[in-house]
């Protein structure tokens, strides 16, 4: 699977990285692990902070979009968080379950 992660409005760092790796890629590898050999998976992923002179609130935003074969349109989650870890958490939580349904189709069909 190819990853890409891009940040915006914030310093792209290795925690940044980490998160990313930890929260988003390494599960949606392990769900996929069958179909990723099979296919060229395409994995994007950014942060956000959507806005630079706010300190408090849903400042914070992440996006995840899952390129599939056999799917013309993309899995995709989006999230808002007070920090950038709880929008993470939102966005890993409601892709690998836009996953775990394709998985099932899958079997289905």
């Amino acid at each position: 699977m190819r990853t890409h992660l891009k940040t915006t409005r914030f310093e792209h760092t290795d925690a940044s990285d980490a998160l990313a790796e930890e929260k988003l890629i390494r599960p949606v590898q392990k769900l996929l692990a069958e179909l990723d050999q099979r296919a060229d998976l395409l994995l994007d992923i950014e942060f956000e902070r959507t806005t630079r002179h706010h300190e408090h609130g849903k400042i914070w935003r992440a996006e995840a979009q899952l390129s599939l074969p056999s799917r013309s349109q993309e899995l995709r989650a989006e999230a808002v968080g007070e920090t950038l870890r709880e929008a993470v958490d939102i966005v890993k939580t409601t892709l690998l379950d836009e996953i775990k349904m394709y998985k099932e189709k899958l079997r289905k069909g």
